[in-house]
């Protein structure tokens, strides 16, 4: 079995878009024991499309393409297939049907030229999008299937998942391996490291250990599903302080389910993050039952008249201060009357910075009202860097916090 992906559009190339389709679609497909032999980025141009559809369509089993299916002009991803296949290019109902009443959902007036969206090569086969208006299609030319998918990574994401994957499947007769991610917080990757040594996992499993953003991810595959397991509930016992779940858990969805079993609220006091860290936290369906509210406390002011930050404080020490952390985390909690309040104060750069207080000093505090900590943090990278790695380490530390109190 040999599968390709294709990736068309100018944009791809000059860097403007990034291409996260051809990550999500290999990664989907190495959980079935398939191996992608090829990913290319291809300009929007009909002869350079046209020439590698013969080209690959004689070499691999599956083509999958992202991108070139809408109404504009450089949209030719269609065109390009029918005319390597020698096929014409017809209005296909169902899509035009499937478009038009999206479209008219939204409001907006169908054009003449909506029509070159649902121009697709004849007889080929369609599959749906549940979340956009470009039907997916393909046709078999040579000794590939020619699967074509929108280039909106949510459009695509969806009718891979639901439409596109299964077809693969059945057609080259794929067999889902076991597949099993752990994620831990606040522990060192090389403590992992040397448990799973220990283990002299056997060859017919892999393990691979990836760290970032404050998290350190294991990744078990293999055929045995009873042997990954075996391995899984191991590493996951090992570690049960730092262990937060399976799967594609984020930290904030683990907090907010913290939150919940608790029976806790929080609210926030941001500053140099500007309140990226109550987005992560309301990104989370249903965070509104434990998250409260925050203050974006960029001013001094805001510090002083919201948060209730004594002047004296601000004048003696500054607002990038473990003091200054200290008053925010409780004036927030006072303030929204929650069990939990959690505080940013720093400097993201790439000014501002003193030999005193170099660019990169975040100071995060939280408190529960009966006992208040703040911790001194020095943060490398750019402005958005530091404002990042900010409010991911205030999350590691809340968590870290709250289980502490159970």
């Amino acid at each position: 079995m040999s599968i390709c992906i294709l990736s068309i559009g100018s944009e791809l190339l000059e860097g403007s878009v990034i291409d996260s389709n051809s990550a999500f679609i290999a990664n989907n497909l190495t959980r079935f024991g398939a191996n992608v032999g090829l990913i290319r980025m291809v300009k929007d141009n009909k002869d350079e499309i046209v020439h590698l559809f013969q080209k690959y369509s004689q070499k691999y089993d599956i083509i999958l393409t992202t991108g070139g299916l809408g109404p504009t002009f450089d949209d030719i991803t269609a065109e390009c297939l029918a005319e390597s296949a020698g096929l014409s290019l017809e209005l296909n109902e169902k899509a035009y049907n499937h478009m038009a009443s999206r479209l008219n959902k939204a409001g907006v007036i169908i054009r003449q030229e909506h029509k070159h969206q649902s121009m697709l090569p004849s007889s080929c086969i369609l599959f749906n999008n549940n979340v956009g208006t470009a039907l997916g299609f393909s046709i078999k030319l040579n000794k590939a299937h020619i699967i074509c998918m929108p280039g909106v990574p949510l459009e695509m994401k969806d009718m891979f998942l639901k439409e596109v994957l299964p077809f693969v499947s059945k057609t080259l007769n794929l067999k889902e391996k076991a597949y099993i991610d752990l994620h831990f917080l606040s522990i060192p990757e090389s403590d992992v490291d040397v448990f799973i040594r220990s283990l002299k996992i056997e060859d017919n499993v892999q393990c691979i250990i990836n760290a970032g953003n404050a998290q350190v991810v294991v990744k078990l595959r293999g055929d045995n599903k009873e042997k990954v397991e075996e391995y899984a509930l191991k590493i996951e016992k090992a570690f049960p302080e730092n262990f937060i779940g399976r799967g594609d858990i984020l930290p904030s969805e683990y907090l907010v389910r913290l939150l919940k079993s608790s029976g806790k609220t929080i609210t926030c006091a941001e500053s140099c993050t500007g309140g990226m860290l109550s987005s992560l936290i309301t990104d989370v369906s249903g965070a509104s039952s434990v998250f409260y509210g925050s203050v974006v406390s960029y001013d001094n002011s805001i510090k002083e008249n919201v948060l209730k930050v004594p002047q004296e404080i601000l004048n003696t020490y500054g607002a990038v201060s473990e003091e200054c952390a200290y008053a925010m985390a409780e004036g927030v909690r006072n303030l929204m009357k929650t069990d939990y309040g959690i505080s940013i104060t720093g400097i993201a750069g790439p000014t501002g910075g003193t030999e005193e207080k170099p660019v990169g000093l975040v100071y995060i505090g939280v408190t529960d009202g009966e006992n208040t900590k703040v911790y001194r943090n020095i943060f490398n990278g750019s402005r958005q860097q530091v404002r990042t790695r900010s409010a991911n380490k205030a999350m590691q530390i809340l968590i870290d916090y709250i289980k502490n109190k159970q």
